[in-house]
This record gives structure tokens, C-alpha cells and sequence, in this order.
């Protein structure tokens, strides 16, 4: 090859790369409603940003408005949809006042096992391909789904293991779904946002919260609360998502950088997701918490007292819904998650 030749090629791919990195440059805004520094989204999210970043050379950069500021948890959908944030993570249940078939995932006990919850919800579940076809209808396009653990209950001076010790308590939740839930086991359901807890606890405006694992971290719910019951009844998911028309005003190329880091960060996040669980009860265990495991029994007390959850989600979500229980139904034959908890993989539940 002659030198003027390589000279040429070198330019070229010069060039390229040049016209990749200076395709359109772009500021992202991504609201949080945790720090940047928690242990499971707010980490993810940061890392997101730095691998988005490195790989566009900051033609395509990440601002994080952390902690829930300007938009708490329930206000972040909107604020990314209104095209206020053009990026969000927020809480599968955020969405459902406009998708209420989202909630298959508060269907109590239905998702009872890791396998079957990364089979139904990973990059590849036939449940999230219909969820997220539902999304990008109402405007936003979801890049990235993880996994944060499942629901338990925070108590103070004993623990919830059967549904009778929730009679007449009033307790936090934060769907419709978890509120019927609450109420058909005989408790009394305060709906309340993630940043509204630690107060509503400390304070005894509530005398439970059901949340995710995660919250004894982010929120300190070690400091107001002394017991969890681990029921582990429906799984949490977060979504990582972008207004729809911000996402086609990107260039080709950094469309595809982002949905590349997306789905490789996504893998390494459900991966990872057993750790993170274990390493958040042994902080707190450490913050001297009592740890609650059900019995084979009292799990049996709970899918009684709340079998008719599912009735109402399936009268309320017509054709969606009857999709998302087939696909429900398909992934139970899979060689995957045929079993349960006790055959499957060793489950952080």
C-alpha cells in the first residue's frame, strides 16, 4: 500500500470517528430520586452516563438531577414526558395510572422466583416487549429495566408473618394494587411517595411501610423502623427511560451507543442483583434489624386473604392484561421456570 494510500485511510477513519463523536452535540437532563450514589438505580444510572459519555467523546453528555430534586418519585414520569427531563428512572407502578396493565408485576406471588422475573422482564421477556410497546405509547422509550429487589414490610416492635398482624394498621404503599392488596388482608393502605416514609414513620402518621429492600439504604428506614417481614410478594423493577421525540432528534450513531450501553449495563445489573440484595440485608443486620423469613404456611395465609388482586387486574386491563398472562402462562412451560423457588436457581427472596 502505498503512503499516500495510508495517509487516506488514516483520514478516513479520522473522519469517521470525528463525524460519530460531532454528529449532533447534546445535553441529556436525567431526574433521580435517590442519590447518584445508591447502592442499586442511582449507582446504575451514574455509571450509564459514564459509559455514554466515554463512548460518544461528550458529544453526547448526561446532567443528573439527583436525590428527587426538582421531581420526586411520583413527578418524575410527568417531568419526562412534558419534556421538562428528557431522561428518567423511576418505578415500574410510576406508570401505571396510564398503563394499569403494568401492574402484573404487584400481582401478589405471581413473579416468585429470580429466574422467572429476568425470563418475564430482561432484555429478551416477551411481558417487557409488550410493556414496552405500551410505553412508547404514551411518549417515552424505555432503554434499560433493573431489577432492585422485592416488597417487604417495615415495622417497629413486631413483625407482620401472617395477615392477621396487619388488622386495623395503617400502612404505606405506593400502588393501586398493593393498596387492595393491604385492604382485602385487613390492613388500612396510606399511599404515600418514597421521600414521604422516613417522616410518616418517624412521626406515626403510619405504622408500616411496605416498600422495596433498597429503601432501608436510601431513605434510612433502619432509623425508624426495627423489623422486616419478608414477604416478598411482587418484585420491583426501574425503569431507565427517554421522551420519545428527544429520542429521534438524536443522531444514528448515539442512538445506537445508548441502547448498547443499556442493554450491556442491564445484564451486568441482573447479574449482580443477589449481591446487591445480600449486601443490603447485612447493613441491616448490622443497624441491629430483625430479619423476618415466612413459612411455607404463612405464605399460604397471604395468597388467600389477596387472591382477588388479580381478579380486579384482570376485569381493569382487557386486552393487554389477557397478552401479558399468556406470555405469563408460555414462560411457565419454559425449561427456565417451570419449577418454583424451591427447584429454581437459589433465590434472593
Amino acid at each position: 500500500m502505498s503512503a499516500v494510500r495510508i495517509l487516506a485511510v488514516a483520514m478516513g477513519c479520522l473522519l469517521s470517528l470525528s463525524c460519530v463523536a460531532n454528529a449532533q452535540q447534546v445535553k441529556l437532563k436525567a431526574a433521580l430520586q435517590v442519590p447518584v450514589t445508591e447502592l442499586f438505580f442511582g449507582q446504575s444510572l451514574a455509571q450509564f452516563k459514564k459509559e455514554v459519555e466515554e463512548r460518544t467523546r461528550k458529544a453526547v453528555t448526561i446532567e443528573i438531577f439527583d436525590n428527587g430534586k426538582p421531581y420526586n418519585d411520583t413527578q418524575i414520569v410527568g417531568a419526562v414526558t412534558s419534556g421538562a427531563m428528557e431522561l428518567g428512572v423511576a418505578g415500574f407502578n410510576q406508570f401505571a395510572d396510564k398503563i394499569p396493565a403494568i401492574e402484573i408485576l404487584d400481582q401478589p406471588f405471581l413473579f416468585n422466583f429470580d429466574a422467572l422475573i429476568n425470563a418475564a422482564f430482561g432484555p429478551d421477556g416477551e411481558p417487557r416487549a409488550l410493556l414496552d410497546k405500551a410505553l412508547l405509547g404514551m411518549g417515552v422509550r424505555v432503554l434499560m429495566w433493573q431489577p432492585v429487589g422485592n416488597q417487604v414490610f417495615f415495622s417497629k416492635g413486631r413483625d407482620v408473618a401472617t395477615p392477621q398482624q396487619i388488622k386495623d394498621k395503617s400502612i404505606r404503599v405506593f400502588s393501586d394494587s398493593m393498596a387492595k392488596f393491604v385492604k382485602l388482608c385487613g390492613g388500612k393502605p396510606a399511599l404515600l411517595s418514597s421521600a414521604a416514609m422516613h417522616d410518616a414513620l418517624k412521626d406515626g402518621k403510619i405504622d408500616m411501610a411496605m416498600a422495596g429492600f433498597s429503601v432501608v439504604m436510601s431513605r434510612d428506614l433502619w432509623r425508624v423502623s426495627d423489623t422486616i417481614t419478608r414477604t416478598a410478594h411482587s418484585p420491583l423493577e426501574f425503569l431507565l427511560f427517554m421522551n420519545e421525540k428527544n429520542w429521534q432528534a438524536l443522531a444514528p450513531a448515539h442512538r445506537s451507543v445508548i441502547m448498547e450501553v443499556a442493554r450491556s449495563l442491564e445484564l451486568k445489573i441482573r447479574q449482580k442483583a443477589a449481591q446487591n440484595d445480600l449486601e443490603a440485608y447485612a447493613f441491616a443486620r448490622e443497624k441491629g434489624m430483625k430479619i423476618v423469613e415466612l413459612m411455607p404456611h404463612q405464605v399460604a395465609e397471604w395468597r388467600a386473604c389477596s387472591s382477588d388482586v388479580l381478579l380486579g387486574y384482570m376485569d381493569a386491563t382487557a386486552d393487554l392484561g389477557s397478552r401479558l398472562m399468556a406470555a405469563y402462562g408460555r414462560l411457565r412451560t419454559a425449561p427456565c421456570c417451570s419449577g418454583g423457588p424451591a427447584s429454581a436457581t437459589p433465590s434472593r427472596r
